[in-house]
């Protein structure tokens, strides 16, 4: 029997058909007297209504509701009473939604401890009014809310995405909701070869802070730009989640230390104000990586949990870079372009002996690409791919194939998912001799392919935050930990 747990997780995962289907086969459908399995029923029915449209979307809406509010009775808790409100007005009955909703109200004024915190009562207060039509009420009490607990991004952002439904559906202006929305987030990075006592950039950064006013930043702590924007973040508040392509005492030895004595307080000022450090370290049988490839992968890891975090927060992504006059794009800024988000960059002229980082690191034969483990491959579904994303290689009972082009990955991925339930799929983005890559690699993307359940494609931390950047249409989710030879693995879906 699956657990309510388990299954949960697949729907977050992105996974809501088989999700549902584990909910029916596990008995869960017919516990009609357990709130807990009729609250999460209610969820599913709404992640299907969601992806349905006309009749059969208010049908499914209509039946989530009526899912959260059975839930409702044994404790009388406000959060299956409120979606069920807020579900039967999208389910096309709104003077059930209105009952509903006044109920909700009754509730939290009998019961001061009602909600998970100050924020949700007020969030809850808010959302029946805005389901009552009392429009001006609900908006001083989710303002009250946010005043309460303003730094509950995610929690606001639930909030903003429930709100849009409900005002979408009473025909209703959704700007005032932005005045709400949490800070964009910004990815930044730049060369080291600028004059860091040229008070013009200072104040062109600083300026480009105020304006935006990002909540979060994402990047390394290279001396030069990154250091320079990240101590503008900083003073501006902002949380710091920094991405470094070497271990920190390694990072220090090449792009900090030897730019001048004065670098190397200010980077660790920073690492210990940030709230996360992300070290992108080497396996075992893997060499030192090149300067400049290491910071193309560190780079798209950073991007993409900016990408990723102005998702979740509903919000924006933008980026800030300080390049120097008359540079060409690094490849990895033009993936940020190709996505068409926000990007402000600030051109200066590069100080007399400092040179790219592509010209600083010599030559380098291997190069970012993925390694594709498919475990059950079917030889039909092979034909569902073009001619040349066929060319699998035998590894036992398992085929494999190694890409440079993260897009192929994406939809060679995507055809063997849709046609192919039976295979289970891994994939390792990395920096890699693509004829002969490392064997620590082949076996990280063995592994995830074992792990897989045929649903979704499994894969690293690392590499779910590369692919975020080109992701369209998937659904990518951290779902927990695999064990490994070479230690624990944070695990991502992929479907």
């Amino acid at each position: 029997m699956t657990s309510l747990t388990q299954i949960l997780s697949l729907a977050r995962a992105g996974n809501p058909a088989r999700a549902w289907a584990l909910f029916h086969s596990s008995g869960w459908d017919v516990r009609e007297d357990d709130p807990k399995a009729l609250t999460l029923k209610g969820r599913l029915l709404k992640d299907q209504a969601k992806a349905s449209e006309g009749t059969e979307r208010a049908r499914l809406y209509g039946l989530a509701a009526e899912a959260y509010a059975a839930a409702v009775e044994p404790g009388r808790d406000s959060y299956p009473l409120i979606n069920a409100a807020a579900l039967a007005l999208l389910g096309g009955k709104p003077e059930r939604s209105g009952a509903l909703a006044k109920e909700t109200l009754a509730l939290i004024d009998g019961d001061p401890d009602q909600g998970e915190n100050a924020y949700w009562r007020a969030a809850t207060r808010a959302e029946a009014l805005l389901l009552l039509g009392e429009e001006a009420a609900a908006r001083a009490a989710l303002a009250d809310g946010i005043a309460k607990l303003p730094y509950a991004w995610e929690d606001h952002a639930a909030t903003l995405g429930q709100f849009e439904l409900i005002l979408a559906e009473q025909g209703s202006d959704a700007a005032w909701l932005d005045r709400h929305r949490p800070p964009p987030s910004l990815y930044f990075s730049g060369i080291i070869g600028l004059d860091a006592a040229d008070p013009a950039i200072r104040e062109e950064v600083d300026a480009i802070i105020r304006r935006e006013r990002p909540g979060f930043g994402f990047g390394a702590l290279a001396a030069g730009a990154d250091i320079l924007i990240a101590e503008a973040l900083h003073r501006a508040g902002a949380e710091l989640h920094i991405t470094l392509p070497y271990p920190v005492d390694r990072f220090r030895e090449l792009s900090v230390t030897p730019y001048g004595e004065r670098w190397g307080p200010r980077f660790d000022a920073l690492l210990e104000a940030a709230i996360r450090v992300e070290v992108l370290t080497e396996l075992p049988d893997e060499a030192e990586r090149s300067l400049a490839i290491a910071v193309e992968l560190a780079d798209l890891v950073a991007m993409g949990q900016c990408v990723r975090n102005a998702g979740v927060l509903r919000s924006r992504p933008k980026a800030l870079t300080i390049t120097g006059q008359g540079d060409q794009p690094r490849r990895q800024h033009q993936v940020w372009s190709d996505t068409g988000h926000d990007q402000y960059a600030i051109p200066v002229s590069r100080v007399a002996g400092h040179h790219s980082i592509a010209e600083a690191s010599g030559t380098e034969i291997r190069e970012l690409a993925a390694i594709f483990w498919v475990d059950n491959l079917d030889p039909d579904a092979l034909s569902l791919l073009p001619d040349n994303a066929r060319d699998f290689r035998p590894a036992g009972d398992a085929h494999y194939r190694i890409m440079t082009d993260l897009a192929e990955l994406q939809s060679t991925g995507r055809r063997l998912l849709q046609h192919d339930g039976n295979s289970r799929l891994g994939f390792v983005i990395d920096i890699m001799d693509t004829q002969a890559p490392a064997a620590s690699l082949l076996e990280q993307a063995a592994d995830l392919s074992r792990a897989a359940s045929g649903e979704a494609i499994l894969t690293d931390f690392k590499s779910a935050m590369a692919l975020t950047m080109q992701s369209v249409g998937q659904t990518i989710e951290e779902i927990g930990e695999l064990q490994t030879a070479s230690g624990p693995l944070p695990l991502w879906s992929i479907a």
